[in-house]
């Protein structure tokens, strides 16, 4: 019996449609598979604005301790269940006092000890590692920055080139250190124009190549574009209740920026707010209410920790002495005595005894070369 083999580009044009997951898998068909799926970076980018386009990107969560780094899948239909983990090999020790900075287009960037940057795909687990950065001596002081102030890490496809941002109040006192990963150098410039821009959030949030900062004062939102590098301030919602507190955590739902309030009077519930029309103030739309119901046992705190451009939210929950997230698909819903929408608990997962959420990632398979 013949064996019919398919035409090259209609393998790829099968591939390209495939999820991140089975690719790595099928890798080991043959050679020609895994040089096309590892290291063809044609292949990587036509994928990745694929499943873009199409809205397939999976989506993860670096979960730590301290000797291991773990992949929580939150898409999956098994969430709380082992199978939903990926145990991960990374080319930075956290345990030797290595920070994750954030993540873009399914890359995540970590710095080191000894002057050393990692951009890193927990997917393929293809990474690059700059050393001796062009810091011209900024390096330990920005460091330290990083160790208490904000960042964020970001795209920008105009000069395809990766950038790092560091934000600082306590080393710079109110300067911006710089990254650029095409130019492998650190330049500063001067902040916002006020004179305090200490964050509630530390990771930007990245929306249209732009990271997104919530300031303690809560008047608005600090927005850094990364291409023009210059800073904007984003309205927040205007709330006018009595028990109202500041906003505490900026995601991203369905490609809009959210914004979300917990308040103490009320320490099970978290409201989510979104700006379904980027920068205007009166776009603010209160979504819904998680409200906690179920055990009749209070949490000792409720916060959100990761909100998916496909919808799903994860919050984390302590209770006396466990923490769990929980995945919010918004399926179930009631009204609570103010007659606003709640949605209510789906999917939990138990974590670990000292483990640490680091930052949410698409799985992709993109890389840097070099």
């Amino acid at each position: 019996m013949a064996i019919t083999t398919l035409p090259d580009d209609i393998i790829v044009h099968i591939l390209l449609r495939l999820p991140v997951k089975s690719l790595i898998r099928f890798s080991c068909v043959s050679k020609r598979w895994h040089s096309l799926v590892i290291s063809d970076l044609e292949f990587a980018q036509s994928h990745f604005k694929l499943a873009s386009k199409q809205k397939t990107l999976n989506r993860r969560l670096l979960l730590s301790t301290d000797s291991q780094l773990e992949s929580l899948d939150l898409e999956a239909p098994s969430f709380g269940d082992n199978s939903s983990v990926r145990k991960l090999v990374s080319p930075f020790k956290l345990e030797d006092g290595a920070k994750i900075l954030g993540s873009c287009n399914g890359l995540v960037c970590a710095i080191g000890v000894h002057e050393k940057l990692y951009i890193w795909n927990p997917s393929t687990g293809l990474s690059k590692t700059l050393s001796n950065t062009g810091s011209f001596g900024l390096w330990p002081r920005i460091k330290m920055s990083i160790l208490h102030d904000c960042y964020g890490f970001g795209y920008v496809s105009a000069i395809d080139d990766y950038k790092l941002v560091v934000v600082t109040d306590l080393i710079f006192k109110g300067e911006v250190a710089i990254f650029s990963l095409r130019a492998n150098v650190w330049k500063r410039m001067k902040g916002p124009d006020d004179q305090s821009i200490a964050m509630q959030n530390d990771n930007g949030t990245l929306l249209n190549e732009t990271l997104h900062w919530l300031p303690n004062h809560q008047l608005y939102m600090f927005a850094f574009d990364l291409a023009k590098e210059e800073f904007r301030k984003v309205p927040l919602p205007v709330t006018c209740e009595l028990d109202d507190m500041p906003f505490q955590c900026l995601g991203l739902l369905e490609g809009c920026l959210c914004a979300l309030q917990h308040k103490p009077c009320d320490c099970d519930s978290i409201d989510f707010w979104v700006m379904t029309e980027y920068g205007v103030l009166e776009s603010w739309t209160k979504l819904f209410k998680f409200k906690i119901f179920g055990p009749p046992e209070r949490p000792r705190s409720l916060s959100t920790v990761f909100v998916s451009g496909s919808g799903s939210v994860v919050v984390r929950k302590y209770w006396s002495r466990d923490m769990e997230l929980i995945r919010i698909e918004k399926k179930e819903d009631k009204l609570d005595d103010k007659n606003e929408k709640v949605v209510v608990w789906g999917d939990r997962y138990t974590l670990k005894w000292c483990c640490e959420i680091n930052v949410g990632y698409d799985e992709t398979l993109l890389w840097v070369g070099g």
